[in-house]
C-alpha cells in the first residue's frame, strides 16, 4: 500500500518526495524579478572588488607614488588602473546584458581621470 500512497502524493504535489523546491520560480514575474536581483548583486560585487582596486592603486599613486617610484613606473601603475577601470566595467556591462564596447565602458575611468591632476601636475 505504500507505492499507491507515494504514487497519489507524486500527482498531487508534482514532486516524489512530498516536498516543492523552494528555489524554482513561482511565476514569470518573479523569475524576472529574481535574475534582476542576481544581476545587480553580481554588478555590486564586481564594483567593490575591481573598482576598489582600480581606486587603492590610484590613491597610492597619488599619496605616495610620486615620492616612492619613478616616473614611468607611475605611468605604467596608472595605466594599468585605467585597464582595470575598463574590465570592471566592462564586466559589469556584460552582467547586465549591454555589449562590452558600450560607451558607458568609459565610466571605468573614473578612477584614472581623477587622479591624473595629482600625480602630474
Amino acid at each position: 500500500m505504500v507505492g499507491v500512497e507515494d504514487r497519489n502524493r507524486s500527482a498531487r504535489y508534482g514532486s516524489t518526495s512530498g516536498m516543492s523546491d523552494e528555489m524554482t520560480p513561482r511565476s514569470e514575474a518573479e523569475a524576472i524579478s529574481l535574475d534582476r536581483v542576481q544581476r545587480v548583486l553580481a554588478s555590486v560585487l564586481v564594483v567593490f572588488v575591481m573598482g576598489l582596486i582600480s581606486a587603492v592603486l590610484d590613491s597610492y599613486l597619488i599619496f605616495s607614488g610620486k615620492s616612492r617610484m619613478e616616473h614611468s613606473d607611475v605611468i605604467g601603475l596608472w595605466g594599468l588602473s585605467g585597464l582595470i577601470g575598463l574590465l570592471s566595467a566592462g564586466m559589469i556591462l556584460m552582467l547586465n546584458r549591454h555589449k562590452p564596447y558600450h560607451p558607458l565602458v568609459l565610466i571605468g575611468l573614473i578612477p584614472m581621470a581623477v587622479s591624473w591632476y595629482w600625480i602630474f601636475h
